[in-house]
């Protein structure tokens, strides 16, 4: 399938998803939105495939909304289009793959909430953050909701009420990502990460990535007692015998993701 607003490369391991509207700094909308969604299914179908790697092309990440789309919207549009956004990233975060959010330039608003869905964020130490709302009369919603719980709710206000942008040495330091590098190191930075993700289990992460999600939005017994189910069918796995077996054996495992 043909895509117009981003590319989707797929070199097993990896699958890479590439925004690729440059003209607006691959600012998010309906025809882009959706063509994420579809990505995101390929990838989850694809056995071949263990991470995912998003990126903006041309030097960004996103900018956030395309405000051309946004701009003279009535209420039932917007609350079309954040239902939009929200299943977008939503498909990300729950998808049994791991993505990692591969960080250039801008990543803001819409596109600072696709990046934190992800499981793992790299930046360069010039790329910027923030959520830039205040500047055009509107709250930051959605995906947004997720920041507190990054980086807590004190940081996360200066974030929302002063619309100033954080560049990437300090959204690493408060915990927005999780590593930042030179701007000529991402490349290599992304790579290491990826080959690390794909020497271990599919089926271990799978379940360690929904683990990590419960944790996120259930209540602290619920979430623990998924976490004790999930590990007990964990156990059923062949990926499971295989990495104990290779440890007691002190060899590296052959995990096949079954």
């Amino acid at each position: 399938m043909g895509y117009e607003k981003i590319t989707l490369a797929v070199d097993p391991p990896r699958a890479t998803i590439t925004m690729n509207d440059p003209a607006v700094m691959n600012a998010h909308s309906t025809p882009m939105l959706l063509e994420i969604q579809d990505a995101v299914r390929r990838i989850e179908a694809d056995e071949r495939v263990v991470v995912g790697v998003i990126e903006g092309a041309g030097g960004h990440f996103c900018a956030g909304i395309n405000i051309n789309e946004t701009h003279d919207m009535t209420a039932l549009k917007g609350r079309k289009l954040a239902r939009l956004l929200h299943e977008t990233f939503s498909r990300v975060r729950t998808a049994d793959k791991l993505y990692v959010a591969k960080i250039r330039g801008n990543c803001l608003g819409a596109g600072l909430e696709l990046a934190v869905s992800c499981d793992l964020l790299v930046g360069t130490e010039s790329s910027k953050y923030g959520f830039p709302h205040m500047k055009i009369g509107i709250p930051s919603i959605v995906e947004a909701g997720i920041v507190p719980q990054m980086i807590g709710i004190t940081r996360a206000r200066e974030l929302y009420y002063l619309a100033k942008f954080w560049d990437g040495k300090r959204a690493c330091a408060e915990g927005l990502i999780n590593r930042v590098v030179p701007d000529d190191q991402l490349d290599a930075a992304v790579d290491e990460w990826v080959e690390v993700l794909a020497g271990y289990s599919p089926v271990g992460m799978a379940i360690q990535k929904d683990v990590c999600h419960k944790w996120m939005t259930a209540d602290l017994e619920t979430a623990i007692d998924f976490s004790i189910n999930s590990v007990c069918i964990n156990f059923s796995s062949e990926d499971q015998k295989e990495g104990m077996r290779a440890f007691l054996e002190k060899r590296k495992p052959r995990f096949t993701g079954r």
